[in-house]
């Protein structure tokens, strides 16, 4: 059993003690399902935007929870995509309101408009296109191939965390979403 396995074992054995077998469970399964759809979603970013699939994962993880958080439950928004002063953009439907942390280095609340999606896919859609063509990304394009540093470098324009790329690939190690990166059989 390889580090990553034994992490995750490890992970599932404290959060049966802490909240019970069954909470354990259903936890996995709705990562399981999670992945379910991420997992396609972002192998379709991978090949029509070149981000790779790892990284698209990895994000809309973290930056939707799993798909739980009320951006993603309310807006279908999994990458935390914000209005510009033009509006919601191409793919996004309209513009919602939301309190959110800022780290300008300070970390503090602030209001700001999220983009809302029609669907889990055109969010996708949306992250595949801002990444492949905002200049902000440019210089991570050509680092399609090592997802670690792609999205070390897209961490520093995407977010204020000045943590957000070792969460991201935290992520994406714990998770084996390296895979994601192969070839289908």
């Amino acid at each position: 059993m390889g580090i990553r396995q034994r992490l995750t074992v490890a992970v599932l054995a404290v959060a049966a003690l802490v909240f019970g077998p069954a909470q354990a469970s259903a936890d996995r399964l709705a990562r399981q399902d999670y992945l379910a759809q991420a997992g396609p979603l972002a192998r379709a970013v991978a090949a029509e935007f070149g981000i790779p699939a790892s990284v698209a994962a990895g994000q809309s993880i973290l930056e939707s929870s799993w798909g739980q958080s009320r951006l993603a439950v309310n807006d279908l928004n999994f990458f935390g995509f914000k209005c510009t002063t033009a509006g919601p953009g191409p793919m996004a439907i309209a513009c919602h309101d939301y309190p959110t942390t800022e780290c300008t280095p300070d970390c503090h609340q602030v209001q700001a408009l999220f983009r809302v999606y029609d669907s889990m896919q055109a969010s996708f859609r949306d992250y595949g296109r801002v990444l492949s063509t905002s200049k902000n990304y440019a210089a991570a394009r050509p680092l399609a191939h090592d997802p670690n540093a792609f999205v070390t470098e897209v961490a520093k324009k995407y977010a204020t965390d000045p943590l957000y790329a070792g969460k991201v690939i935290r992520v994406m190690q714990e998770n084996d979403l390296y895979k994601l990166d192969a070839p289908l059989p």
